[in-house]
């Protein structure tokens, strides 16, 4: 399956996305159990302003994200991964 990365530096950053196939769980898993680096969450599109945006989580709750939200992106940036989870009304 084809994973999509952007280099920065001498490191590939983490971008997966449900809606493009890029998405895999076990390798989120692991970047996430290896990082140091901030986690934020966001559910819903940012532009419309949700209530649930950017906050900062810890890894249990990142890893229950990766396991049950099933529309969910990860990006990863030079100082923190942002996991965003959509509902079925976003993708209308």
């Amino acid at each position: 399956m084809y994973r999509e990365f952007e280099r920065k530096g001498n490191r590939d950053m983490l971008k997966m996305s449900f809606y493009n196939g890029t998405l895999d769980r076990n390798i989120a898993k692991d970047v996430i159990a290896n990082t140091d680096k901030e986690l934020k969450y966001t559910y819903g599109l940012g532009y419309r302003g949700p209530t649930t945006h950017k906050k900062p989580i810890d890894k249990t709750e990142a890893f229950r994200i990766i396991d049950t939200e099933s529309l969910l992106d990860i990006t990863e940036y030079e100082d923190w991964i942002h996991l965003n989870a959509y509902s079925d009304n976003d993708m209308w």
